[in-house]
């Protein structure tokens, strides 16, 4: 029986002694970080929306800043947690993944800046170890604090970190502890008050975002590992109503809860000839309108990988795959995440969406005209 369970979990069936292979319908769901997107750009308010499509997928494929929210992780049980940065890399064709059999041990990489807060850190590790049964392998500090800096841009916020070697070193004594993923924790406490304000209220983009990924996209570029980072900030008490999007990150005195769930069953990394699945397996990349121009997007529309884009989901940015000179039918346009839904259920079951649509399209009247 649990040879049998696993073979099916696997993606094959044994039916009056035949063997038989079952295609996965698999989603990617993208929202950038760092660009203030309405639904997904601050505290972990996509993990409903990502609830919504691993319930129309058989594997759903997400990257951190959808599901975490501080204390609380979205991840769906059929959720891959995957970096940035490894997940163009598979689009590219550089990277694959493997769905880990056991947890993963992970290592917490934590800035010597934030040494004085090792007390609420171990807590908050301690507290999410114990309720959740995720396995630590250890820490280590970085030889020197990290000199981090967040710059505001006409898009939103730009970070640039000086002395990444320092980070490098302490994430490989991590791994040589015998940690299979990373939890990075560094000290952001760097924002002026209205620059916190405005995230807070929900009028403007996440602004340590763009530097969270930087460090993450990093670190996996070199070491080949999950990854999911942390900010470090000093404790305080909000005595303000947030922007509901927001309000997750104002219940704890950290935000280690949530990359310590989403790492723990976060697939390994491995070279694309061993991966689980190939970029063929990919059934649909949903992403916000607008913020079409990453690699997922790019490779996705190039290869007829259908592709739908959320026009309410809007972010600072306007980059289409349409004025960058894609077009085709596997493009597809939703007004909004419930349309979307719609389209990824149509694909499932082998519809073409543009059908469900009246009037019909002009290459489907040619052909019923018999022209």
């Amino acid at each position: 029986m649990a040879c049998l369970f696993l073979m099916y979990y696997t993606g094959y069936r044994i039916q009056q002694n035949r063997l038989y292979f079952l295609q996965m319908f698999r989603v990617v769901f993208i929202v950038p970080t760092g660009l203030g997107a309405a639904i997904g750009g601050y505290a972990g308010d996509a993990g409903i929306v990502a609830r919504c499509f691993a319930g129309l997928a058989d594997q759903f494929i997400t990257h951190p800043n959808v599901v975490n929210a501080a204390m609380f992780n979205a991840l769906p049980t059929n959720g891959l947690y995957v970096e940035g940065r490894a997940l163009n890399d598979f689009f590219l064709q550089q990277r694959g993944f493997q769905p880990v059999t056991r947890a993963n041990r992970i290592g917490l990489v934590i800035d010597k800046r934030c040494e004085p807060w090792l007390d609420i850190i171990a807590n908050a590790v301690n507290a999410t170890a114990v309720s959740t049964g995720c396995q630590i392998a250890g820490y280590t500090l970085t030889a020197e604090p990290l000199d981090l800096e967040i710059t505001a841009t006409a898009q939103g916020f730009s970070g640039s970190l000086d002395g990444f070697e320092l980070l490098l070193d302490a994430s490989r004594r991590c791994l040589a502890q015998g940690a299979d993923a990373l939890a990075v924790l560094t000290w952001m406490d760097l924002l002026d008050s209205v620059q916190i304000d405005t995230y807070w209220q929900g009028t403007g983009p996440d602004p340590i975002g763009a530097l969270e990924a930087l460090i993450s996209h990093a670190l996996v570029a070199e070491l080949g590992v999950p990854v999911a980072h942390s900010p470090i900030f000093e404790p305080s008490v909000v005595n303000t109503r947030l922007d509901p999007r927001v309000a997750a990150e104002e219940i704890g005195t950290t935000y280690l809860p949530c990359i310590l769930m989403g790492l723990s069953r976060a697939p390994r990394y491995v070279s694309y000839a061993e991966s689980a699945f190939s970029l063929d397996g990919i059934s649909a990349v949903i992403v916000p309108a607008g913020a079409e121009g990453g690699v997922p997007m790019l490779v996705a529309a190039e290869r007829g990988i259908p592709v739908i884009t959320v026009n309410e989901n809007q972010t600072v940015l306007n980059v289409r795959l349409k004025d960058l000179g894609w077009q085709g039918e596997h493009l597809y346009m939703a007004e909004n995440y419930w349309e979307a839904a719609g389209i990824v259920s149509a694909l499932k079951q082998g519809i073409d969406p543009h059908l469900l649509r009246r009037p019909l399209a002009a290459p489907f009247k040619a052909l019923l005209a018999g022209s």
